[in-house]
């Protein structure tokens, strides 16, 4: 009781900083507050309430992932998230379908090579290889189509943590440039499906750092995940390191505001983890309870805003039947919703 009430304490505090709630009418700060959840966490009917629990906290905006998106439970959970007024959107990592790995057979010169002067199946491909850029491109209006989203924003994530590219010609870019080459080629062919499309430029894992050579087409946006970050520390802790890193969170901060010269403020994103009880279970149920820090959370916001990114999203996977039947709490998700919708500068 004492703990929850030095937490409504301090956001009481913060709202009279400019942050937390706001006894005005105006709009809320942070104009995409979402949530990223797998199939699991939603297709059980005896499982949470998602949407009921998104609109009772602010949330607009939803990601499910790992589903067939044919089918028709899906179309139907799609359909029925858009009548009850929420932003739908798909994220997830996309090259393995756009560069279908069957082709390194008889085109190994699509895949990317490695250190030792072979090509390899795995990983993003070559991006200096106009005859792949052209497969990835034939296949990005099918895959549109499939995952179309409400607010034109498109995710096609690369290879997770896959590593790049090393021929001669790729040698000279970074991790986040041979990715920004591909998603150069990805919007083009979004728009011609979809001429509003948007499409994410993922700093995650090795395309943290900006990109050192290439620039965006127009329509690419910043998703900055922070991926390897401590969650008791807020990211203002610059000195914070997660046990086994090498990036400290005042890399993190250098490395956003690197991103932020390429990409534009005002269509940036961030996509964290402070609800992924997956991540926190080491990807292995029965998953462990959630370790909440409401006061980290309320200074990552303020820093976030600081940079002017008013786009902020967060997974919450395996946050499910066995999850509340366990443990009971969904204060996190309350806190998170009314976070994002009560968050004002000033």
């Amino acid at each position: 009781m004492w703990n929850r009430f030095l937490i409504i304490a301090s956001v009481l505090l913060l709202a009279s900083c400019g942050a937390g709630r706001s006894s005005g009418n105006d709009a809320p700060f942070f104009e995409m507050r979402g949530i990223v959840l797998a199939w699991d966490d939603v297709c059980n009917p005896e499982t949470v309430d998602w949407l009921s629990l998104m609109k009772e906290n602010g949330l607009n905006t939803i990601s499910v992932f790992g589903k067939d998106y044919t089918s028709p439970e899906y179309l139907a959970f799609r359909q029925k998230c858009i009548d009850s007024g929420f932003e739908f959107e798909y994220e997830e990592h996309a090259m393995s379908w756009l560069l279908p790995r069957e082709l390194f057979s008889t085109h190994p010169e699509y895949f990317r090579m490695d250190e030792n002067g072979q090509r390899q199946p795995d990983g993003n491909g070559c991006p200096s290889n106009e005859e792949g850029l052209k497969v990835i491109m034939g296949n990005v209006r099918q895959f549109a189509m499939e995952h179309t989203p409400t607010n034109h924003r498109y995710y096609t994530w690369l290879y997770d943590g896959g590593d790049i590219c090393h021929c001669e010609k790729c040698r000279e870019y970074n991790a986040a440039d041979q990715g920004l080459i591909f998603e150069n080629h990805i919007i083009k062919a979004l728009r011609e499906y979809d001429p509003e499309a948007m499409l994410a430029h993922l700093a995650y894992h090795n395309t943290t750092p900006a990109p050192s050579v290439v620039r965006p087409e127009e329509g690419i946006f910043l998703e900055f995940a922070p991926f390897y970050r401590r969650w008791d520390k807020p990211l203002s802790d610059r000195s914070a390191i997660r046990d086994g890193e090498t990036w400290t969170h005042g890399d993190y901060l250098d490395m956003l505001e690197a991103n932020l010269k390429v990409f534009p403020a005002e269509t940036a994103q961030v996509l964290e983890y402070w609800l992924d009880v997956s991540q926190r279970s080491g990807w292995k149920k029965p998953q462990v309870r959630l370790e909440w820090y409401n006061d980290v959370y309320f200074d990552d916001l303020k820093t976030y805003a600081g940079y002017g990114i008013r786009n902020i999203t967060c997974y919450g996977a395996w946050i499910d039947k066995y999850y509340v039947d366990t443990y009971g709490d969904l204060t996190p998700v309350e806190d998170y919703g009314q976070g994002l919708l009560n968050y004002r500068q000033e």
